[in-house]
C-alpha cells in the first residue's frame, strides 16, 4: 500500500518492502509513472481540469461552498481569482496538495515514485493498472453536486487535515491496516457514488491484471495507494476470495 507523499524520515524502508522489489521482475502501480511526467499529464489536467465555457468556479457551486474555499485558501499564498476557472474537482485536488505540502509531505517521496525510479534505474519492467487519462476522467465524469460534496467534506476538514495526514502515515508505517481502513474511508460513508466510482470499480478493474501478475514466473511488486488495499471491497479481501491466501510481512 502507497502513500503518494511521504517525508524524508520514512526512509530507509522496512526489509519487508526491500525484500519484495528484489525479488520482484516487474513492478505495477497504478498508473505508469512515466505518463505524469509534465509533458504528458499536465496538458490533460488543464484541458479537463478548467471551464472553457466562460462559466467560473464560484458560478457553479454554492456561496457557502465559494466561501469556505476562500478562506481556506486566505494564507495559501495562491490568488484566489486563479481557482476560479478550475472545476470542483480540480479545486479539491490543489487543496489536497496544498495540505500534503504544509504536513511537510512530498509526493517526490511517495512510495510509488520512490519504487518507479528504482525500477527504471534497475532495469525492471513497469506496468500501469489504468493510465493517467482514466484518473482525471473519473473524477470529471462526477457530477457537479458530488464534486462540490467531496470539495465541502474536504474543506470541512481543513482543520484537522494536518493530524490527519500524519496519523495516516503513522499507521502506514505501523502496518496498521485497521486504522489505515477506518480513516482513509470513513468519508465515503456520506458518498457512495464516489466510493463506488474511486474504490469499487477500480479495485474490480485491477483484479484481472493483478491475477495475471501472479501467475508470471518471476513476482510481481503491486504498489498502489492504501486506500485499495483495506476495506470490504479492498484488493486483499477480493484476491481472499479468489482463493489467495494473504500474509502481512
Amino acid at each position: 500500500g502507497s502513500v503518494h507523499a511521504l517525508s524524508a524520515d520514512v526512509y530507509p524502508l522496512s526489509p519487508a518492502f526491500e525484500q519484495a522489489f528484489s525479488a520482484a521482475g516487474t513492478l505495477v502501480e497504478e498508473i505508469d509513472l512515466s505518463e505524469a511526467e509534465m509533458l504528458t499529464a499536465a496538458p490533460a489536467i488543464l484541458a479537463k481540469g478548467m471551464f472553457l465555457d466562460g462559466r467560473r468556479f464560484d458560478s457553479v457551486v454554492s456561496k457557502e461552498t465559494a466561501a469556505l474555499v476562500n478562506a481556506r485558501l486566505k494564507d495559501s499564498g495562491l490568488p484566489v481569482e486563479m481557482f476560479q476557472v478550475m472545476m470542483p474537482w480540480m479545486v479539491m485536488l490543489t487543496v489536497a496538495a496544498l495540505d500534503a505540502q504544509k504536513a511537510g509531505l512530498d509526493p517526490t517521496l511517495g512510495l510509488d515514485k520512490h519504487f518507479y525510479d528504482r525500477a527504471k534505474a534497475a532495469g525492471k519492467g513497469i506496468i500501469g493498472l489504468e493510465t493517467a487519462e482514466s484518473q482525471i476522467d473519473r473524477l470529471d465524469a462526477m457530477s457537479a453536486d458530488l464534486q462540490e460534496q467531496l470539495l465541502r467534506s474536504s474543506l470541512s476538514e481543513a482543520e484537522t487535515t494536518r493530524n490527519g495526514l500524519k496519523t495516516i502515515v503513522a499507521a502506514w508505517r505501523r502496518g496498521d491496516a485497521a486504522s489505515l481502513e477506518k480513516t482513509l474511508l470513513s468519508d465515503f460513508t456520506q458518498y457512495p457514488a464516489a466510493y463506488r466510482s474511486l474504490i469499487v470499480e477500480r479495485n474490480n478493474n485491477w483484479i484481472p491484471q493483478i491475477d495475471a501478475c501472479l501467475a508470471r514466473p518471476q513476482p510481481c511488486l503491486v504498489v498502489v495507494g492504501a486506500a485499495h488495499l483495506v476495506g470490504p471491497d479492498g484488493l486483499l479481501t477480493l484476491l481472499q476470495r479468489k482463493g489467495y491466501k494473504i500474509e502481512q510481512q
